[in-house]
């Protein structure tokens, strides 16, 4: 009986032991969530791609053009997360719409989380941004060797088109540069071509001719004087380039404009 007894009381404790042990694992395992888990993936629409990707310095596609090519998309949102690194340089991620089109790259900013569990995201909602993925789809590139979740998402709709920026804005001109477009309305965009018209020119003084200069600082730093290089008509200038190397310098530092003192007129600037 005394055996019966003691192997009675030992097959109680176990299984005590068991249910507790078992709690604590429960307890542990649901106590740290990740950003994934955190994060409500819903919000950024229809997932179209997700897989484990191994960075490269070099663009690799993720994304076909031939999947975007029917889709009718409002945005586009590229998610980073599960890094796996053992190197010691400092994570980067980008998207870019072909294997070559740095200047349009969209960078991965971090969002939340620590370490592996780190959110990185880039949503695009341009439309001339959105037409280019569409005709040469979704390239990614990082940090060599970096490990990660990669998922695409879309939301179906119409894209925004680019913005008249300073479309309308009157200015007078005091010979001094003064900032026109903020790098931040251009980083981003997918540009061809950049228009800046002047229109309802007047002047008041004395100097004979008029003149007027674009720039990417107050420094005069890559001068283009438009009064020279656009066309004119009656008292309005058009200025258009189709440069990239100029067009990258004013995503890059904004756009700045200078002009005759005492000359008055309206400023609207367009991209596409």
């Amino acid at each position: 009986m005394k055996f019966i007894r003691k192997n009675i009381l030992t097959a109680v404790f176990f299984s005590v032991f068991a249910i507790l042990l078992g709690g604590a694992l429960i307890s542990c395992s649901n106590g740290g969530s990740s950003s994934d888990e955190d994060d409500d993936e819903s919000s950024y629409g229809t997932k179209i791609y997700s897989e484990s990707v191994t960075f490269s310095e070099t663009p690799t596609q993720i994304v076909s053009a031939e999947m975007l090519a029917d889709l009718s998309i409002k945005s586009l949102t590229i998610k980073v997360i599960n890094v796996n690194y053992s190197g010691s340089d400092v994570w980067w991620f980008t998207a870019i719409p072909g294997s070559d089109a740095w200047s349009n790259e969209a960078k991965l900013e971090w969002q939340s989380g620590e370490g592996a569990n780190s959110l990185y995201l880039a949503t695009i909602t341009d439309a001339a941004a959105i037409a280019a993925y569409k005709a040469n789809g979704i390239y990614i590139a990082g940090t060599n060797s970096a490990t990660a979740s990669v998922s695409v998402f879309y939301v179906e709709g119409e894209a925004e088109k680019s913005n008249d920026s300073g479309s309308g804005n009157n200015i007078t001109f005091d010979g001094n540069p003064k900032e026109l477009i903020i790098k931040s309305n251009l980083e981003t965009k997918i540009i061809s071509s950049i228009t800046i018209k002047l229109s309802e020119l007047t002047y008041s003084g004395s100097e004979s001719s008029w003149w007027i200069s674009i720039m990417t600082d107050t420094s005069w730093s890559n001068e283009v004087k438009i009064s020279d290089k656009g066309t004119w008509d009656s008292n309005n200038v058009t200025y258009i380039t189709t440069d990239s190397t100029e067009i990258n310098l004013y995503k890059e530092n904004g756009i700045y404009i200078a002009g005759l003192e005492g000359l008055t007129g309206t400023v609207t600037v367009s991209y596409e």
